[in-house]
């Protein structure tokens, strides 16, 4: 579908050329008419091609703002177009639309600078009319005759922007903003702020021209790396980020920000910045996600001894199970069952009872590596995830926590007459190449070591032996 058949529907402009021109040059003919209403309405004019060779011949009579070129047609390759595109038109502004293109080739032809910039398929509608709008005013400031400032200072446009006579009516509208608008070259110096900058940024009553954006950007902004960007060999159009600043008391406040790079009359290059103040919503999604992650910690921790819970366990034991499974790497799994601990209860008082639970777990964690985990399995149970370590190597560490809980010193502070001991079963894997486990049947197994442990007297390890399937002693 050529330009004079969209013109019939009424979706491009009129000949009216006070309005920018976007060419589009693109084989699909759906995408062809909805970027000519999208462009129409948002106060552009659009010449619509679906043939590269047309699009070319159609620059001996029209001059183009920006051109938009699909990456991939049938006849033609889009970088190719793009290069005879901006050898006919003086500052013309490219975009490429791409589909089923590598991000490698994407960023080639960012750093290249043959295009000005890249949007993928699919793409949103409004995020299209922004970067054309930023296309757009590009070239115009690329265009623009150099002009000689009449005086620039905060809030004063007069001069510089080559406004025709119309720079008091633009500023009234950018000091009307609530966000800030300032205008940086490419030392770092504000050669314009609105009054939503100097409310935001707390500016005395100074000119343009004498405060540093260095003195409010801090080192862990982004912006101090666009900058480089921006001036460099290949600069994008725009940009969007987000990171604190300073206000000139020293507060920092958190922002989103856009950059969109322009031609400055006498300055040369400047970045136009538009910065949002978001402190408060920050605050709000910061304190919100710390309250979520407490939740999630008391969701997966024992309130009586601080260790991970059964929940805990249960997901950790999936990760490991697998990694078992994938790599065969070795992985014991320790039972731990205090003995008698009713009678202890019953005994000396649930008070008692409960800090022979919390020293339980004091001396189990000060035995184990950093890697383990132990974990409370429920009631005065207790299970241990020993990674990387082989049956005998699993067997050795039950022994060490066997007799250091069994030390009658620690008891006896407590509660005299107090005694505790443990019973153990322990299991070790992976099984033997001719043998699969489930997760099921691996804690099943784990249980009847240790239930074979107390049933044989209780203070003692039993070890599931895979390759005999059996129970044994430790």
């Amino acid at each position: 579908m050529a330009s004079e058949g969209l013109k019939a529907q009424g979706l491009l402009g009129t000949e009216d050329r006070d309005r920018p021109l976007i060419l589009v040059v693109d084989d699909d003919p759906v995408i062809c008419c909805v970027l000519a209403g999208a462009l129409n309405r948002a106060g552009f004019d659009a010449e619509i091609f679906q043939d590269a060779a047309l699009a070319l011949d159609s620059l001996n009579d029209l001059e183009p703002d920006v051109a938009v070129v699909d990456w991939v047609m049938p006849d033609f390759d889009g970088l190719s177009l793009v290069d005879r595109l901006k050898a006919r038109v003086r500052n013309l502004m490219t975009i490429l639309i791409s589909s089923h293109v590598t991000h490698e080739a994407v960023e080639e032809a960012r750093r290249s600078g043959r295009v000005d910039a890249v949007l993928p398929k699919p793409f949103n509608l409004a995020d299209f009319l922004n970067m054309v709008s930023s296309c757009v005013n590009s070239r115009h400031w690329a265009s623009a005759p150099p002009v000689t400032p009449e005086g620039v200072g905060g809030g004063v446009l007069t001069g510089w922007l080559a406004l025709d006579g119309r720079e008091a009516y633009f500023e009234h509208i950018l000091d009307s903003l609530i966000d800030a608008v300032m205008m940086v070259d490419r030392v770092g110096r504000i050669i314009y702020y609105n009054n939503g900058a100097r409310r935001m940024f707390c500016f005395r009553e100074q000119s343009a021209g004498s405060l540093s954006l260095k003195e409010f950007c801090p080192d862990d902004n982004p912006l101090s790396d666009l900058f480089a960007l921006f001036f460099g060999l290949h600069p994008p159009v725009q940009e969007q980020s987000e990171g604190y600043f300073v206000k000139t008391d020293g507060a920092r406040f958190y922002t989103i920000f856009s950059a969109s790079l322009f031609q400055a009359g006498i300055h040369g290059s400047a970045v136009l910045l538009v910065v949002k103040d978001v402190t408060a919503s920050h605050l709000r999604f910061e304190q919100t996600t710390a309250e979520t992650r407490k939740l999630e910690r008391l969701a997966l921790t024992d309130p009586l001894t601080g260790l991970y819970n059964r929940r805990h366990f249960d997901q950790r034991l999936v990760e490991e199970f697998r990694r078992v499974e994938r790599y065969r790497t070795p992985l014991t799994l320790l039972m731990i069952d205090f003995d008698h601990f009713k009678n202890i209860n019953d005994r000396f008082g649930h008070l008692v009872g409960d800090e022979v639970l919390r020293r339980g777990a004091e001396v189990f964690g000060r035995t184990l590596r950093e890697v383990d985990t132990l974990y409370r399995w429920g009631g005065e149970e207790y299970m241990v995830l020993l990674p990387e370590t082989n049956g005998d190597g699993g067997l050795a560490v039950a022994r060490r926590l066997h007799r250091l809980i069994g030390a009658p010193e620690q008891w006896e502070a407590l509660a005299p007459g107090l005694k505790v001991t443990v019973s153990m079963g322990l299991l070790s894997l992976p099984w033997a190449k001719d043998r699969s486990a489930s997760l099921v049947e691996i804690l099943e197994t784990l249980d009847r070591a240790l239930y074979r442990a107390k049933k044989n007297g209780r203070n003692r390890i039993v070890r599931y032996l895979d390759d005999q399937d059996s129970l044994v002693e430790g």
